[in-house]
């Protein structure tokens, strides 16, 4: 059986020529379009301003929804959920949606399980299988649009997977997030998290105009790092450091590094100074993440005082600090703890 070419992961010139190839003008695959970005249909017969004989052919040859939602979490609260997105019944991506007083964040996979192999993160427990197409990258965020009925305010690529070992898939998706003719969201409101893979964030530097980076430091020495995420052996922190250093330089960009606090791992008073001094000449922001469990994994929270000791470290020594909100973490839906599980 011949696999349907998927809307999300055609170009609009596909699109065109193949309305054009059965009869139809190109300003159709516009109407296509804002059903889709703006009005989130989830079949071709709500798109009424279409003849209904393309509709029908629509719905025989291309699909419009391609991941599934198997299941979905909320938090009492009603501030996180955590999505399960499948293909024909095998769960393959999660995203996260969390509300905020400005609106509602999307956090979206990249990849169908992850390469990187964080030892205190639930997604390298699931191997790596493939990277997820720009469609399915999109599929996620409008899938959400689709369950709340409403449109979503921001993105960040920090679910399953890195984003810049998909590189081309993710920039397309940006692409198509920030054009004003399809979603129109600002490339300011978009933020990728990154373990850190050099060439890509110099590359990054010049293709993001405006998009946020995050790097997921965890670590300031390479001794710990190579520990912690394996693939540091690969990308040593000075050569990450110096490509975040360019990204900085040539954007004007502040940029976020991400730090979750492993007790007696990297928590002490030295660690916190060791941060200080690599990155003091930056404009930059700390985000410290409170440790999530995850089953199998030896590791514990912080003690709320070290914390504290922590973060006045860091802002004696002019460093901006922030502390992420615990959100999803009842749902399994937290920083670190994406795997794809049923709960």
């Amino acid at each position: 059986m011949i696999e349907k070419p998927f809307i999300l992961d055609l170009s609009l010139e596909e699109m065109k020529t193949m309305l054009s190839g059965i009869g139809y003008e190109p300003y159709r695959v516009e109407q296509i379009k804002d059903w889709i970005f703006k009005k989130f249909a989830s079949s071709y017969d709500e798109m009424t301003n279409l003849p209904k004989e393309l509709r029908s052919y629509l719905a025989e040859n291309v699909d419009l929804v391609k991941l599934s939602m198997l299941e979905v979490y909320e938090e009492k609260r009603g501030q996180a959920k955590r999505y399960l997105w499948g293909i024909n019944g095998s769960a393959c991506a999660e995203s996260v949606l969390l509300k905020y007083k400005y609106g509602t964040t999307a956090c979206l996979s990249t990849q169908v399980g992850c390469p990187v192999q964080c030892k205190f993160c639930a997604s390298g427990k699931l191997g790596f299988e493939r990277n997820l197409t720009r469609g399915e990258i999109l599929d996620q965020l409008l899938g959400m649009c689709r369950h709340t009925g409403q449109r979503i305010s921001r993105v960040v690529f920090m679910g399953t997977g890195e984003p810049f070992l998909n590189y081309d898939n993710v920039m397309e998706a940006i692409d198509l997030l920030s054009s004003e003719s399809i979603y129109d969201m600002s490339r300011r409101k978009m933020t990728i998290s990154t373990v850190g893979i050099p060439d890509a964030i110099r590359k990054f530097s010049n293709d993001s105009r405006g998009v946020r980076l995050a790097l997921s430091l965890h670590a300031s020495s390479n001794g710990l790092r190579d520990e912690l995420i394996p693939l540091n052996r690969a990308y040593p922190l000075g050569e990450i450091m110096s490509a975040v250093r360019y990204f900085s330089q040539v954007t004007g960009q502040r940029v976020t590094f991400e730090y979750m606090l492993l007790k007696d791992i990297n928590d002490s008073d030295k660690d916190a100074q060791a941060l200080a001094n690599l990155i003091k000449d930056m404009d930059c922001l700390v985000n410290l993440i409170p440790w999530n469990p995850v089953p199998g994994v030896p590791y514990e929270a912080s003690d709320a005082d070290q914390v504290n000791r922590f973060k006045k470290i860091l802002e004696k020594n002019h460093i901006k600090v922030t502390m992420r909100r615990k959100l999803g973490s009842s749902i399994e839906g937290a920083c670190g703890q994406l795997r794809r599980a049923k709960t």
